[in-house]
């Protein structure tokens, strides 16, 4: 049995965990291509040209930011043929993921869109996704034996984007809420007990593990986050809906990344919302110099 080459257009975190699934689960070939080129990953070839990865690859999985994923698809569009499928992984909305499937269709290609619904670090290639699109059947055929976790809603584009899209007015809100609260509780070094208060009220739920959880992964992907609210907050309008909390949302979130923390706290994501708001304190404190 023949498997299929995989390739990557965009290698960054979630693109290089998802190949380090796939490394693991054997007898795949992989290819990327970035703008910004890393060091070859153990079992992933990193090329030169979006040419040279397209030529290498029968399945080529889009990962690249959402402000750039059309442009990404028309880049790609010359160098795609009838024998290969374009997964395109990117939270964006779902009139640019129409936009996207039209422009990789028309290269002869085949499209899925598919919505990441779970942080990928830890999953890896495991991580569950919602596919949409005619070409979604023939791409769980060939990669369910790999262990990839997929669903299948349909040939409609857009679906499988919605999901996540009004899915994260949810889970980003969250972000943004906890974030704000905690700015203000810390303050009076309070943060704990009003956390462990709103658990009294919603059992089951442990609102301070989540806080430290949620305010560690924004630390670290805020301006991605704030990226996605904005895609949302689109969407919203589209549909003669007012995007009110999203476009809240997106100001708070986008207000933290502009502190600088990915760069302080580099790959790792803290554990305690405490170490944010140190973070969030020597910023400031170096503006006020």
């Amino acid at each position: 049995m023949r498997y299929p080459d995989i390739g990557f257009l965009g290698f960054g975190e979630a693109a290089a965990c998802i190949a380090e699934g796939l490394t693991i689960a054997g007898n795949l070939q992989i290819t990327a291509f970035d703008i910004h080129p890393r060091p070859n990953q153990n079992g992933v070839r990193i090329t030169q040209s979006i040419e040279d990865m397209l030529k290498s690859s029968d399945i080529v999985f889009s990962a690249v930011t959402c402000t750039v994923a059309i442009d990404a698809a028309r880049q790609a569009a010359p160098y795609l043929t009838d024998k290969k499928i374009f997964v395109d992984i990117n939270s964006v909305s779902p009139e640019t993921k129409i936009t996207i499937g039209k422009i990789i269709e028309n290269s002869g290609a085949l499209y899925v869109e598919a919505a990441i619904m779970a942080a990928v670090p830890s999953l890896k290639h495991k991580v569950p996704m919602l596919l949409s699109g005619k070409a979604a059947g023939g791409f769980i055929d060939a990669m369910e034996p790999h262990g990839m976790k997929l669903e299948n809603l349909g040939p409609d584009l857009g679906r499988a984007s919605a999901i996540k899209m009004f899915r994260s007015i949810i889970v980003k809100g969250m972000e943004a809420l906890f974030q704000e609260c905690i700015l203000g509780a810390e303050h009076y070094g309070v943060a704990k007990k009003v956390l462990d208060s709103i658990s009294d009220g919603f059992s089951g739920s442990n609102w301070d593990q989540m806080a430290h959880y949620l305010i560690g992964r924004t630390a670290l992907h805020g301006e991605r986050r704030a990226h996605e609210m904005k895609e949302v907050a689109s969407t919203l309008r589209t549909i003669g809906v007012e995007p009110l909390m999203t476009e809240a949302a997106e100001k708070r979130i986008q207000w933290a990344a502009k502190k600088g923390l990915k760069d302080y706290f580099s790959e790792n994501a803290p554990d305690d919302y405490r170490e944010v708001m140190r973070a969030i304190q020597v910023f400031n404190d170096k503006k006020r110099e």
